[in-house]
């Protein structure tokens, strides 16, 4: 059966910590939100998942009654696509993702990054450079975890606009999750992301740093410190 997050909180919460990187993901939105409402959190027996829009991020370890189940709910909210760990869902595997961690050494910072100022400005920058992205939740997420000091989103001007940025997440314990990794076109290909992460990185040197990413982008994490530790597969409903 499943049941909202909220009637066994202590279940769900002891789910997604045991869950590795999706199970932290789900949790660093569910403690940024927990003061509005917890609607997009659900448990099953064996599992947890959250409902993000018309996408599910799914942790655990579901039986097969409880796959079918949850397939049910899916097409019940008309969701598109489900992010999971769990290998040979009975679905059509649209991509993979890296998870990529930083090893490299020393990194820089950069005076010239701008910390926590405008989300709103740099939220639409990000919708400019990710398709399919709906600005009113992803503004509203941050904009909850930046003032929790949950997140904190860091982005370099050129000539007055957002060149490049990238957002860094608290992510279970002494870990940090970067997204939203991204230049302008007009900016590319002069080093300006790498200095975004080389800032981040700088700033965090007592943490893990994780993100993930797709196989076209993985050879440039590589070169620049990281390396590919597991792996997410996005299932299409």
């Amino acid at each position: 059966m499943i049941l909202n997050a909220a009637e066994d909180v202590q279940k769900f919460e002891n789910i997604i910590k045991a869950s590795g990187f999706l199970g932290h993901k789900i949790y660093a939105d569910y403690i940024s939100g927990q003061e509005r409402d917890t609607n997009s959190f659900y448990i099953s027996e064996n599992c947890a998942f959250m409902l993000s829009g018309v996408n599910i991020t799914l942790c655990g370890k579901p039986s097969a009654d409880e796959l079918e189940e949850i397939l049910r709910f899916c097409d019940f909210c008309s969701v598109k696509s489900i992010e999971s760990q769990i290998e040979n869902l009975p679905l059509k595997a649209d991509r993979q993702m890296h998870i990529m961690e930083y090893t490299g050494g020393e990194t820089l910072s950069c005076e010239d990054i701008i910390t926590n100022t405008d989300i709103y400005s740099f939220i639409k920058f990000c919708c400019i450079n990710f398709h399919n992205l709906c600005f009113d939740i992803v503004y509203a997420n941050f904009t909850r975890k930046v003032n929790k000091g949950i997140a904190d989103i860091y982005y370099l001007k050129q000539n007055g606009k957002i060149a490049s940025g990238a957002i860094a997440t608290d992510y279970g314990k002494n870990s940090v999750y970067i997204t939203f990794v991204s230049t302008a076109q007009e900016y590319r290909n002069q080093g300006l992301a790498a200095k975004v992460l080389s800032h981040i990185i700088s700033q965090n040197k007592d943490k893990k740093v994780i993100l993930k990413c797709e196989d076209a982008l993985k050879p440039f994490y590589e070169k620049f410190g990281f390396k590919a530790v597991d792996r997410i597969t996005v299932y299409k409903e």
